[in-house]
């Protein structure tokens, strides 16, 4: 597999940042546990600054169970296209996300979490099978501030390790706006001779189950180089709705 065909595959950061305490809190004091689900509809599917449908529109959906002890666990799914299709083509068209993971508030300010994640990709040509897991750890200061390392010691099935760090915040402003903003760094050192920075600022306005956001999504020119087009500036539009929260 050559550095411009690894997929950069991933669940949507709202997931990553998730605090389950809070999710079983919502749920009331007539039960220890809540089922929950989301779908997204977005013009790219964009994972760590990289477009993950080569730019095309995205469809994603996911279902998830926490419980008030801080477990949780989940499954999410979006269409992928790595590559032009051709003889070398992977045929993979789709991302299924498998997590379990614990929460827990530290205390009023602070929480942290840990999560394991099995990216699958079903359907890809019979030499070419793209799955692998990663191990994600995050601390959040209220719901302003969070800071994530992800760690996989076979990334993109390459049997490698890729490291992945992220720095993110939200800032509520006024009429149910709020603003984000975030940088990562992605350690591919070993598995592809080469890291990347990628940013993004957005705009998010949500109402009721649905949620709005405009971001804009960048990487540096290392990121480009290892995936082209994929890799450079974009504005992504995308609606969201959760239910059962």
């Amino acid at each position: 597999m050559s550095v411009n065909t690894f997929p950069l595959a991933g669940l949507p950061a709202a997931v990553l940042l998730l605090s389950p305490l809070s999710m079983a809190a919502d749920a009331g004091a007539s039960r220890d546990y809540q089922f929950s689900a989301n779908a997204t509809i977005a013009s790219d599917y964009i994972f760590r600054g990289v477009s993950q449908t080569m730019e095309d529109p995205a469809v994603q959906a996911g279902f998830d169970f926490s419980h008030d002890l801080g477990l949780y666990a989940g499954v999410w799914s979006s269409n992928v296209d790595f590559q032009d299709r051709g003889p070398n083509d992977d045929q993979a068209d789709q991302e299924i996300d498998l997590y379990l993971g614990y929460g827990a508030a530290v205390n009023e300010d602070w929480s942290v979490d840990v999560s394991f994640v099995r990216y699958i990709y079903p359907g890809t040509a019979s030499d070419r099978d793209l799955d692998y897991n990663e191990l994600l750890a995050s601390v959040s200061y209220r719901d302003f501030l969070s800071a994530m390392i992800g760690y996989s010691n076979d990334v993109f099935n390459s049997d490698e390790d890729g490291i992945y760090y992220n720095v993110a915040t939200s800032v509520p402003l006024q009429n149910n706006f709020q603003f984000t903003a975030s940088v990562g760094y992605y350690d591919l050192d070993d598995a592809a001779d080469d890291s990347y920075m990628d940013w993004s600022i957005g705009i998010e306005y949500s109402s009721g189950a649905f949620t709005t956001r405009l971001a804009y999504i960048d990487t540096d020119s290392s990121g480009e180089d290892l995936y082209g087009d994929n890799a450079e500036a974009r504005a992504v539009l995308s609606i969201s709705a959760a239910f059962g929260k």
